[in-house]
């Protein structure tokens, strides 16, 4: 495990309490249709299966991998008597050399190294996910507005759009090897 991902269970979550408050339980409710959707995305589309490692909380703006796809997310949620608006975002980070596997496997041709025909494969992947968890999260009253999905590369890059928010990564394990699901969300009174 990285050493700036810590268990849940090590690290408070904000409003200062470790125990499963509502707002703790609304965030892991909240990542769970993308941890499944991520999941079919592969297997469908890749041909492969997907375990996710145990998720935790993130504390570093580092990328995990050589190449990211982001997808901000904001909206509303209204449910369990309370009406409140969120923010956050969804990050795919994979190393190169499970990016290109990947992408080989969705693409059915065979890459060896990153290019051109590869680059946006990682922003079809993160938009197909985005669609298929907000889907989900629609009928557990969640309005989403979705952003258009951008992506970094890079040794070592930065993810600046989790600055202030809680992040929680899980490394999903497949026939490719292992790449990151990061959801930040943050909530507040309307």
């Amino acid at each position: 495990m990285n050493k700036d991902l810590h268990t849940i269970e090590e690290v408070q979550f904000p409003h200062g309490a470790k125990d499963m408050t509502e707002f703790n339980k609304r965030y892991l409710d909240f990542c769970k249709p993308f941890i499944l959707a991520v999941k079919e995305v592969y297997e469908t589309m890749m041909g492969t299966e997907i375990t996710p490692g145990k998720p935790g909380l993130k504390e570093s703006k580092k990328s995990y991998g050589d190449y990211s796809s982001i997808m901000g997310i904001n909206g509303t949620y209204q449910g369990a008597g309370a009406k409140k608006k969120f923010r956050g975002s969804l990050v795919l980070s994979w190393p190169e050399e499970v990016y290109i596997k990947g992408a080989s496997a969705m693409l059915m041709e065979d890459y060896t190294e990153f290019n051109d025909e590869i680059a946006d494969v990682g922003m079809e992947i993160c938009n197909i996910t985005m669609g298929n968890a907000k889907k989900v999260l629609s009928e557990e009253g969640y309005l989403i507005e979705m952003s258009i999905p951008t992506s970094v590369s890079g040794k070592n890059h930065e993810i600046k759009a989790q600055d202030g928010i809680v992040t929680i990564a899980t490394p999903m394990e497949c026939g490719f090897g292992t790449f990151y699901i990061e959801l930040s969300y943050e909530d507040y009174d309307c």
